[in-house]
């Protein structure tokens, strides 16, 4: 469910995609990629898919140390159809 994929994208994505990055090197959000919002996480769950899951290219240099069951736990949502509620 959301609630549970929430955490991980707020824990692992956002210090770098959000409106205000908290990263110490990324000022402005990568590619205007926010996920400040469940919204902005729903119309980019294909990419997150691909960078995230089956290539984990994302976070880069695995930056925020995204675990293996994390990825897992993110593409089940993603092919469960990314639902909110």
């Amino acid at each position: 469910s959301f609630s549970e994929i929430q955490p991980i994208i707020q824990k692992r994505c956002v210090s770098c995609h959000s409106s205000k990055p908290t990263d110490d090197t990324e000022k402005v959000s990568p590619n205007g990629i926010m996920f400040d919002t469940g919204d902005e996480i729903h119309r980019m769950a294909d990419r997150i898919l691909v960078r995230a899951v089956q290539t984990k290219t994302m976070p880069q240099a695995n930056k925020t140390a995204m675990t293996d069951e994390e990825r897992e736990l993110l593409g089940r949502w993603i092919q469960q159809g990314a639902k909110l509620n």
